[in-house]
This record gives C-alpha cells, structure tokens and sequence, in this order.
C-alpha cells in the first residue's frame, strides 16, 4: 500500500505544470526558458527594455521544482550561485515570498513569479510554461 500510495504522490508531483505568470496588464510576453534563467539568475533584469522584477516561493517544494526543471539546477548549486552573488557584492539576498504576498505582488507590473499551473488566476497571464 505504501508502494501505490508513494507512486501516486509521484506521479501527481510530476503532473504539476510549472509556469512563469506576470500581470496580465503587463507589456511582457511570451519568455524563452533561456530568459527566464537569466532573469532568475540575475543575469539580467530587463527584457525588451522592460524592468523585470522577479518573486521567488517560499514553498520549499515548489522551488525545488522550478530549480530542477527551468533553472537546470539544484538547490544546492542555486544556493551556492546566490551566495556567490551577495559575497562578492552583486546582488542582494532574494527574498522568498508566502503565496499571499506573491498574490499582492503580482497585481504590480512586469513583476514574475513561478507557480503550479492550477495555481493560475484570471489577472495574471502565462510567459513561460514548462513543457
């Protein structure tokens, strides 16, 4: 039973769809999986001219998630990316924001955040989406 009821969980965490959602106001459109690495990796903050700001979860499996599968990295080697960034000056520690802030934070624009794609509300529009 407890070999099924794991399968199942598997499986249904697999099936979650990831998406990248901006405002659907916003003049951002459909981002490459390149774009978003760079944005989330902060290697850019501009798309098109376009200040982008990026929201990071603080559903610890949810940004697992978005690591492995948009980002092609672990939490480990995103972790030690980032601490790279604050030791050395660059940047300022991300903050990990709970599903509610994200939700009053994407009311503003050009603001991005990653979700689970049943997570997706009507004010919000879909940039990128993990195939």
């Amino acid at each position: 039973m407890k070999i099924i009821f794991s399968f199942l969980l598997t499986l249904c965490f697999l099936n979650a769809q990831m998406v990248v959602v901006t405002n659907k106001n916003s003049q951002l459109d459909t981002l490459s999986k390149e774009v978003v690495q760079y944005i989330y990796l902060a290697k850019t903050d501009k798309v098109a001219n376009i200040k982008v700001k990026p929201i990071l979860s603080d559903d610890k499996d949810l940004h697992g998630k978005f690591c492995n599968t948009i980002l092609c990295k672990s939490e480990s080697q995103y972790n030690s990316y980032w601490a790279r960034l604050v030791f050395t000056g660059r940047k300022p520690i991300a903050k990990r924001l709970e599903w509610q802030e994200i939700v009053t934070k994407l009311q503003e624009l050009n603001t991005i955040a990653y979700i689970e794609k049943k997570d997706l509300k009507e004010e919000w529009k879909v940039i990128y989406e993990e195939n």
